[in-house]
């Protein structure tokens, strides 16, 4: 009888066990929200510990989970954006975690002869994103950007600092380099329009530049695709330099020494300052391994899977360069849809990309430059 007893009372003890370890289960899970706001319910940690509001702007890598809705941390704005809800009960888990500080350049210098993708980074005058798709994929003013590479004053003009070179993933649009069919970057109406309208986010559809071929007007309403003002304290005003050349039978390397070079139709300007500019000649040149593209290469010949098929830059249809062909007063190089580089007169509508240069203080946030995990970065 007392052996019974004793199992009994044991098992009881076992049962109350239980039943508190649910209580203090449930109390932790009502527990785990820091607030309501909305109908959402969100958790927020810091370094590990929970926190009852979002911490002030800092070095913080921020990663969002929800279920019920798409969720992602808006770095420059410091704030959750919500998209998607799919559901009446969504929830988010949102996790702050300290990181070191490490500018941008620093980090992409810190990758040289690194395997990045399909790719990697290499010094040949800069540290470029060379190979076929490389992981430099940025997201800049809420859209995919691509680094081109870290470069010194001799591309961009400002001494004594490496300045990280992007462009935007995608083409902008089809626009004539310049209406009057000149090939002066200075007063080229795709200059004007880039650095005006599309630099402060305005509709430049009537700005007097916005063409899409030889007075043909355009729709340039950039106050959602233009830069926005989050984003514009990150773009450096630099040097770009206007060099040209006579010809399209040169290797990379030849180009880059005539972009900086002085051979300009007679009068043109062999630099000026901006926010914003094209790609250059030498920038599609190297964006090749050496080792599928051999640099003694004209990029006239760069028609071919080894050259244009392993190169990153290539595949977005004919595309502007800043670079102007000396030899007569209206022709600009451009990028041909099938790789080689070609020029044309200026008044032609020809897919063009922006290019800038992020400020030396740009730090790295979050990311590995992989499309899925692009670099994020603030100032």
């Amino acid at each position: 009888f007392m052996q019974k007893r004793i199992r009994i009372v044991s098992f009881s003890i076992v049962l109350v066990i239980l039943l508190i370890g649910i209580i203090v289960i449930n109390n932790n899970s009502n527990n785990k929200y820091s607030f309501t706001q909305d109908g959402i319910k969100y958790a927020l940690t810091l370094d590990g510990n929970k926190i009852t509001s979002f911490p002030s702007k800092g070095m913080y890598k921020v990663q969002v989970i929800c279920v019920g809705a798409d969720g992602r941390w808006l770095y420059d704005e410091w704030k959750l954006a919500i998209e998607n809800i799919t559901s009446d009960d969504v929830t988010c888990d949102i996790k702050f975690e300290t990181i070191s500080k490490i500018n941008l350049n620093d980090y992409i210098i810190s990758l040289l002869e690194s395997e990045q993708g399909t790719g990697k980074v290499v010094n040949e005058n800069g540290y470029r994103y060379e190979g076929k798709n490389p992981n430099n994929y940025i997201w800049f003013n809420n859209e995919y950007w691509r680094i081109i590479g870290v470069f010194d004053s001799a591309s961009h003009g400002q001494s004594g600092k490496n300045l990280v070179k992007i462009i935007r993933a995608d083409v902008l649009d089809g626009l004539a380099w310049h209406k009057s069919n000149t090939n002066d970057w200075t007063t080229a109406s795709l200059n004007l329009l880039l650095n005006g309208a599309y630099y402060n986010a305005h509709d430049g559809t009537s700005s007097g530049y916005c063409y899409v071929y030889n007075g043909i007007l355009a729709n340039c309403d950039y106050t959602i695709r233009g830069i926005q003002s989050g984003y514009r304290g990150m773009i450096a005003n630099v040097t770009w330099y206007l060099g040209g050349y006579s010809g399209y039978y040169a290797t990379a390397e030849a180009f880059y020494g005539y972009e900086r070079g002085t051979t300009v139709y007679s009068g043109r300007p062999t630099s000026t300052t901006g926010y914003i500019g094209l790609m250059y000649p030498s920038d599609y040149g190297y964006s090749v391994l050496s080792s599928s593209c051999a640099r003694t290469t004209e990029l006239r010949s760069y028609n071919t899977p080894t050259c244009a098929g392993q190169s990153w830059l290539y595949g977005k249809g004919h595309e502007w360069t800043l670079t102007p062909y000396s030899t007569n007063s209206a022709s600009v190089f451009y990028l041909g849809y099938r790789g080689p580089l070609y020029y044309e007169f200026a008044h032609y509508g020809i897919g063009s990309r922006p290019v800038l240069y992020l400020d030396a203080s740009v730090y790295k946030t979050d990311g590995d430059g992989s499309l899925e995990n692009p670099y994020i970065v603030g100032m």
